[in-house]
């Protein structure tokens, strides 16, 4: 919606500083903007006297308290004060994320909340733009996490569980059931692992082994799969929990060079596998000065499970065997 809304703005007359084109969003007082920059902008109403935050300057992105601007939405220009969070880049991806982000960040924010309010709600996107990692290739293994949530039959429970852990120390977490995923090209199932991923007293730990191959005809990018999970009816806090994770993945790279790395969906379920962590054999390290053990495992030795549980998320990921 907001990107819709923005590429239809006109770019205001002059170049004046906090001259903006807007319209209303959220059904509230607050804007979309556009200044003579093209540069995106969300602007607040906050309360009176509700304290001025210092601001912000990232690479990226910038947000300013109690601004006096000029506001023109059709024919009328008004000018106020606003609180204004600007997308300060001139790459297009990063606009489009910016927005894309904003939308689920802010979509039920108060009608007047205070700068404070503001500030607190906008970490989370400073955060997100502070690491924005450049472009790599594949992204196997977001692929690997996106597929079980794409194969399963209830996409948005096995989503409520993606990076759910207060620490974020696994893939997947729901009720102290925990998920690991390695997805590979390779033809076998040999996964690099840190030695914490499999020292683990939680019972209901598991690590789910894909296998896939490179199909462009065919197959599916991570972009697809980010599109068919987006197709369910979800609620905006995990929409907005989607985008951010997903976003803090692929960073700025654009669509066109995401879409040039596709991989069989239909042979990923065929060649998945789970294991239990317990039953796995490994090293034990009893040197504390020893730390951040890193090896490769070859699942093809170790025996998989035959079911998951039945009352975890884990029952609505897809088994092979189903």
């Amino acid at each position: 919606m907001l990107k819709k809304i923005f590429d239809n703005l006109d770019i205001p007359d002059g170049e004046k500083e906090d001259s903006y084109v807007t319209e209303k969003i959220f059904k509230k007082n607050h804007r979309i903007g556009k200044n003579f920059k093209n540069q995106p902008s969300l602007l607040f109403k906050t309360k009176k006297n509700s304290g001025i935050n210092n601001n912000y300057l990232g690479k990226n992105i910038y947000l300013r308290f109690d601004i006096p601007c000029t506001i023109t939405e059709g024919k009328k220009k008004v000018s106020e004060n606003y609180t204004i969070l600007s997308c300060i880049s001139e790459d297009k991806e990063i606009k489009k994320i910016f927005l894309e982000v904003c939308e689920t960040t802010f979509l039920n924010i108060d009608n007047e909340p205070t700068n404070g309010k503001v500030r607190e709600i906008t970490e989370s996107i400073i955060d997100l733009f502070k690491n924005l990692p450049d472009a790599k290739k594949g992204f196997i293994g977001l692929w690997g996490e996106l597929f079980l949530i794409v194969s399963s039959n209830n996409q948005v429970k096995v989503l409520e569980a993606w990076h759910n852990h207060a620490e974020d120390k696994y893939d997947f977490y729901d009720n102290n059931e925990v998920l690991e995923v390695k997805c590979t090209t390779q033809g076998d199932r040999k996964h690099d692992f840190r030695h914490h991923q499999l020292v683990s007293k939680i019972e209901g730990h598991y690590v789910a082994s894909i296998k896939t191959k490179e199909n462009y005809s065919k197959g599916l990018s991570v972009v697809d799969l980010y599109k068919k999970i987006l197709k369910n009816k979800l609620d905006i806090s995990l929409k907005d929990k989607l985008n951010k994770i997903y976003y803090k993945i692929v960073g700025k790279t654009p669509e066109e060079k995401l879409n040039e790395y596709k991989y069989d969906y239909d042979f990923a379920k065929r060649n998945v596998l789970y294991f239990k962590i317990q039953k796995i054999t490994t090293l034990v390290n009893k040197d504390k000065s020893i730390s951040d053990i890193k090896y490769t495992m070859d699942l093809s030795q170790k025996q998989s499970v035959d079911h998951l549980s039945k009352d975890k998320f884990t029952s609505y990921l897809y088994f092979p065997s189903a």
